[in-house]
């Protein structure tokens, strides 16, 4: 009978793999099952590199795991090991390729003269089976939330979407959103766990949505889209009946990415205090041009800030109050840039103690704070916008974190999570959206489908002589850039940015660059790279987002919109090869592109349903052209420019603003083109979506 296997020795640690046991000069190093057997499959495989799938399939043994999960354990590895992977001693990563274990080992093996005699082989076996228990005692005891599989059964399953459960008080009921059977419109619905029919409490034409039930369970708080861009915080009884508005305000963020529309659910989350007296709610009531948290009080309406963000660029939203004491967490960035959240504490009148305390920072979005554990925790939301219609369930420390644990059982979809005031249940949010690209021949009516996948296929844009389309697509997992043929075939990747977002290509006058944004920093920037592939070139760097690029007809300056000082952003340009930037529209504006000739200027101004301007580059007053237009869905031809504003292709002549349709389409997406020779349009339109809730048992 062979003895436990080796122990191994490194600088001052020492693995046992019988004990599940890292020592740092004999003191215990922490370490999860999982990253005690990578570390261990490493050590194994020394001075060689491993590649990612192999360990995938040796440490996890074959079970489906994202590459996250790897590099989450790696990460928690090289901490317990107090190694810096800049200047790796122990763990090289290899880029793309996986991992290296570099450190020279010594193995100690039992002496096979310190055996037992054949005669006495009991004590060796009930000191491997005693091994063997205190191996499995640890495991189950060092368990994470994200080995612990949570059952999820549907709640609702509804065509359409619903979005946003809350519980009721006694964690019976969830109040939600819901687009309806006909999906025209979102409105406010309550459903009884173990019922199948939702009652309807608000019938009005506005968009309702983000409810949250009340501490007393008597009213649930709600935001209505107003025309003209306003929110309005709303209070209706879960039987329904007479609705009360408690307050207006302007929820900058959307109204800055033209988020502003039917087909968007653009509020920021409402938060009750845990007294019932006050409702956290993220917005501009003063006028300021900035979302900050403000509290409104549930019996008279009256509203009053509790953050300031340090600088215009920056929005505070998504508040959660903790319903265990007087604390609430916030999320705080720059539009559509990496988020961080904050910590705020309250004395008993909620007049807030100190300064706002960081607890997590984030190169993704955050979304949808939850209090659990008693308030030693939060669960939150987090992935890419734009990427898919959600993200990852994550938990960390309401103390703060540097880095999140990932609760795999939810996937990688959800939109929306709640926790019951107990914390026995959870419900939320999965959601699919499948968009593509559609070509129409200009002159006839029929559509077709052309760029297609089961993913999101956006902003395509023809290259100059019309061979080519660059595009962005998550068919890769992340957001990317891509190539193809004319037809649409031959698609190939030419970005492998990590994390982050990349999108809006445009290309080079010449064919041969496209230019391009990604926040994979923190805030989005501009970066260029060949139409082939390869080296990816930053062209701004500056303190504030840079989005929304494209070159000048000579190709000599580069135009792009950049937020300063304020949430609206202003279209600035700079010289191709890099220079100053500077300044063009002073009354907003973004997504630049100029005219055929080079003499005008258009853009676009974001807020609320947007509308598409023109100014004279060689100076002069600026003029709207049309009224409403989807995000920056233009193409400037000869003919015209083209546009979409909703369910539609138009045609708007640039000197008189008459507007023509020329096809109906579904909800658009991002992108818009025409072929260099007007033989196509082509779009990109939301081919599917919808969402449904789920519900977890015995959460904690």
């Amino acid at each position: 009978m062979e003895l436990p296997g080796p122990v191994y020795r490194f600088g001052r640690f020492t693995l046992d793999p019988s004990n599940l046991r890292l020592t740092a000069d004999g003191a215990n190093c922490a370490l999860e099952p999982k990253s005690f057997r990578l570390l261990q499959f490493l050590i194994e495989n020394r001075q060689r590199v491993v590649a990612k799938e192999e360990i995938l399939t040796a440490v996890w043994e074959g079970v489906a795991v994202s590459d996250n999960a790897l590099t989450r354990a790696i990460a928690q590895v090289r901490k317990a090991l107090e190694d810096d992977p800049k200047e790796a001693k122990f763990i090289e990563t290899i880029p793309t390729v996986g991992y290296r274990f570099l450190a020279s080992v010594e193995e100690i093996r039992a002496d096979s003269s310190t055996r037992k005699p054949k005669g006495s082989r009991k004590p060796v076996w009930a000191a491997v089976a005693i091994l063997a228990v205190v191996g499995m005692v640890y495991f189950l005891n060092t368990r994470t939330p994200e080995q612990t599989a949570l059952q999820a059964v549907p709640l609702t399953a509804y065509p359409g979407g619903e979005l946003y459960p809350t519980f009721s008080p006694d964690g019976n009921q969830v109040a939600f959103t819901w687009n309806g059977d006909r999906q025209d419109n979102f409105d406010i619905y309550v459903k009884s766990i173990g019922s199948e029919t939702p009652l309807r409490l608000t019938t009005g034409p506005e968009m309702d949505s983000r409810p949250k039930w009340s501490p007393d369970g008597r009213f649930i708080a709600f935001a209505r889209q107003l025309p003209g861009g306003k929110t309005a915080l709303m209070l209706i009884p879960p039987l329904g009946g007479a609705e009360r508005k408690l307050a207006e305000f302007t929820y900058v963020s959307a109204q800055a990415i033209g988020l502003v529309s039917k087909e968007a659910v653009a509020a920021s989350g409402l938060s009750w205090s845990r007294d019932g007296k006050w409702i956290a709610v993220s917005g501009d009531f003063g006028g300021e041009g900035t979302d900050r948290i403000h509290l409104v009080s549930a019996e008279t309406g009256e509203s009053r800030p509790i953050t300031q963000p340090p600088t215009k660029d920056l929005n505070d939203y998504e508040p959660s109050f903790s319903p265990y004491a007087n604390e609430l967490v916030f999320e705080r960035s720059p539009v559509f840039s990496a988020e961080t959240l904050y910590r705020l504490s309250f004395d008993d009148n909620f007049v807030a103690k100190g300064e706002p305390t960081p607890v997590y920072a984030s190169k993704l979005r955050l979304f949808s704070p939850s209090w659990v554990s008693g308030g030693k925790e939060l669960v939150i939301l987090s992935g890419l916008a734009g990427a898919s219609v959600g993200g990852s369930v994550y938990r960390l420390p309401a103390t703060g974190a540097s880095e999140l644990t990932k609760m795999e059982s939810f996937g990688t979809v959800v939109n929306s999570f709640e926790v019951s005031r107990d914390g026995q249940r959870a419900a939320y949010s999965v959601g699919t959206r499948n968009a593509n690209i559609w070509r129409m021949e200009l002159g006839s009516s029929k559509a077709e489908s052309f760029i297609v996948s089961t993913k999101r296929e956006v902003h395509p844009q023809y290259s100059p002589d019309g061979r080519r389309i660059v595009f962005y697509s998550t068919r890769s997992g992340a957001t990317q850039i891509w190539v193809c043929e004319a037809d649409g075939s031959k698609p190939v990747m030419i970005t492998k940015m990590p994390n982050g977002i990349v999108g809006s290509p445009r290309w080079s006058p010449d064919g041969r660059t496209v230019i391009f944004d990604a926040n994979i920093t923190g805030r989005f920037q501009v970066y260029t790279v060949s139409a082939e592939g390869g080296k990816v070139r930053q062209m701004t760097n500056g303190p504030r987002p840079s989005f929304s690029a494209s070159y000048s007809r000579d190709g000599k300056w580069i135009y792009y919109g950049m937020t300063e000082g304020q949430a609206s952003p202003q279209v600035w340009k700079m010289p191709s090869q890099g220079g100053t930037a500077v300044q063009i529209t002073r009354k907003g504006g973004t997504a630049p592109q100029e005219s055929l000739d080079g003499a005008t200027l258009y853009f676009v101004k974001p807020t609320g349903v947007g509308s598409l301007w023109k100014m004279p580059l060689a100076g002069g007053e600026e003029k709207q052209i049309a009224d409403a237009i989807f995000r920056s869905n233009y193409a400037v031809t000869s003919q015209g420019i083209y546009l979409m504003s909703g369910p539609s292709v138009d045609l708007v002549n640039p000197e008189t603003g008459e507007r023509k349709m020329i096809v109906k389409t579904k909800t658009p997406d991002l992108g818009l083109a025409v072929s260099p020779d007007g033989r196509y349009v082509i779009w990109s339109q939301i081919d599917s979506i919808g969402s449904d809730l789920m519900l977890v048992e015995k959460f904690r």
